[in-house]
């Protein structure tokens, strides 16, 4: 009888063959490839909303710093027009004493920045202030008037025949009961009686204030003083402003004019307007385009731009839009992004 064998069952192995090697490594790849290009795309969405956000917010500030000295203009100047209608004309916006609240200087082109001007009182109390006696140049004036001028004050003086001029109170003495004589630094032209003063603020602060573009760069300009431009903003591309026209006096914009040359608001027409054409400058309308700080090489397109737009299907007949294009530089294109606003001229409106 022979004995069982005694075996060992043998149990087949089986490796990974180059086969399979070979797909997960394209797999694994194909996966690579994949995270690396959703990286980069949210990467680059990442980075055009952050540029977007920046010049949306550059527009919005340079915005706001136009628009608040906007809201103000005419303060003052405005109570006084039936006095200063009088002044004579004159051309330069810094020296004009007839009462304009904001002057839009054209830039010469729908691509090319406008220049707008703003002049209020920047006093305490802006209101006219009586001269109780005839005043020969030089001499003191008498105002009646126990309050709302101050040593330092920049005046405006307005009499009978156009006789006008700007001059820095230098001392305050009271002389009887609501009579004040004011010392000041230059008056050239004899002043009549019941002639008004009003006070402009204290003469080193900006009441007549220039707004411009330079070098993408918008700039404010105290003009009164001859100071040198300060910068408010950089990445400003485009800055362009409208009249709001009241042809008919019922208080309601009817129309919007550009300063250009083809139009009768020129700079030079606003300042020799009469004041009937002034009161019908009701609001101004005022457009800025904003660019990103870098340019970004994915933009290889002409980028339009519109500013003014209106809801009619023609579109020519949008009173003052401007619409073009920007073109890319060698390194790639700016992003823009245009806000524009209406402000009310509330001190040409409540003194019509």
């Amino acid at each position: 009888m022979s004995a069982p064998t005694c075996g060992v069952a043998r149990v087949r192995s089986r490796g990974f063959t180059l086969v399979d090697v070979m797909v997960a490594l394209a797999i694994a790849m194909a996966t690579i490839v994949l995270a690396y290009r959703t990286f980069v795309a949210l990467h680059d969405i990442g980075r055009t909303t952050v540029a977007a956000a920046d010049a949306q917010a550059t527009a919005a500030y340079a915005l706001a710093a136009i628009t608040l000295r906007t809201g103000n203009a005419g303060t003052g100047i405005r109570a006084a027009a039936r006095w200063f209608e009088q002044c004579a004309v004159d051309t330069n916006v810094g020296r004009t004493l007839r009462p304009i609240a904001a002057i839009i200087v054209d830039g010469g082109g729908g691509d090319r920045s406008d220049a707008l001007v703003i002049r209020q009182s920047l006093a305490t109390i802006a209101v006219p202030l009586r001269i109780v006696a005839d005043t020969p140049a030089g001499a003191p004036l008498h105002v009646e008037a126990v309050d709302g001028v101050a040593v330092g004050d920049r005046i405006a003086v307005a009499g009978g025949a156009g006789r006008c001029a700007v001059t820095d109170i230098t001392a305050i003495r009271p002389v009887s009961a609501g009579i004040v004589e004011l010392e000041h630094s230059s008056l050239t032209v004899d002043i009549p009686a019941n002639s008004i003063v009003i006070s402009l603020g204290p003469a080193t602060r900006e009441s007549t204030l220039r707004f411009d573009v330079d070098a993408s760069t918008l700039r404010s300009t105290d003009v009164a003083n001859g100071d040198a431009p300060s910068p408010v903003v950089s990445n400003v591309w485009l800055m362009k402003a409208l009249y709001g026209l009241d042809n008919d006096g019922d208080g309601i914009v009817d129309d919007w004019v550009g300063a250009a040359p083809a139009s009768s608001w020129t700079a030079p027409d606003v300042l020799g307007a009469s004041p009937a054409a002034l009161a019908k400058i009701v609001a101004l309308r005022i457009g800025v385009i904003a660019r990103t700080d870098r340019t970004d090489d994915r933009v290889t397109r002409s980028t339009p731009f519109v500013l003014f737009d209106c809801e009619l299907d023609d579109k020519t007949r949008c009173p003052g839009r401007i619409a073009g294009t920007v073109a890319p530089t060698s390194a790639g294109g700016y992003r823009y992004r245009a806000l524009e606003t209406i402000v009310p001229l509330r001190n040409s409106v409540w003194t019509r």
